[in-house]
């Protein structure tokens, strides 16, 4: 899978004005970031600094991390009860230890995939573009950007219990007629990601004045 965003030594740039998030407890693992630390992406420009980096909200992973957990557990409890009872003709060891290496592989093969999906597809907002990586497999993303100056509107959805317990929802960014909507799903605090992306129209307006 290729590097989207490496680390990088140095002092934040200050020079860009945004009003920080009312919450901001980040780390390399984090859904919302706030102008991470010595992070930089392959194709960002001198001079571009990232205002944000969001992943789907991690409770979005629940379903594979279950299903991953079940898969582990299952040839633990299951299988001493299928040989104790006798349900199948006994087999010999070493095709019954290749049985559960393969299950164990595949398991886990599972689990890292999925994972890899989650922790490379991101959003990312800077100083002067809007940047959507979204991996459809291991091998294969797509990556569409544009920039603050072609943004238009800027809204959010959040529907359902769980999604404003855990506050998260999707976030919709339009841009000129002739371009693409913009989707962040599933991204935490949604009501601050339209909020800073405003602000930094807000910004590209009075420059361009």
């Amino acid at each position: 899978m290729p590097d989207i965003f490496v680390a990088k030594t140095g002092k934040k740039d200050t020079s860009v004005k945004v009003t920080p998030p009312k919450s901001n407890k980040q780390n390399d693992m984090s859904s919302f970031m706030f102008m991470p630390d010595g992070l930089r992406f392959e194709t960002q420009e001198p001079g571009e600094v990232i205002i944000l980096l969001l992943r789907r909200h991690g409770i979005t992973n629940f379903p594979w991390v279950f299903t991953g957990l079940a898969l582990v557990i299952f040839p633990v409890i299951v299988l001493p009860l299928v040989l104790l009872n006798q349900i199948i003709p006994s087999v010999p060891p070493f095709l019954f230890n290749s049985i559960v290496l393969i299950w164990y592989l595949f398991t886990f093969s599972y689990i890292l995939v999925n994972f890899l999906l989650w922790y490379f597809t991101v959003s990312i907002v800077t100083n002067e573009r809007i940047i959507d990586i979204d991996f459809l497999n291991v091998l294969h993303k797509k990556f569409s950007e544009t920039r603050i100056s072609k943004v238009e509107d800027v809204t959010q959805r959040t529907g359902g219990f769980i999604q404003a317990f855990f506050n998260y929802g999707d976030v919709f960014v339009q841009t000129a007629a002739n371009e693409q909507v913009f989707q962040f799903h599933a991204v935490p605090q949604p009501d601050e990601v339209v909020r800073i992306i405003n602000q930094l129209m807000g910004k590209e307006e009075e420059e361009n004045q």
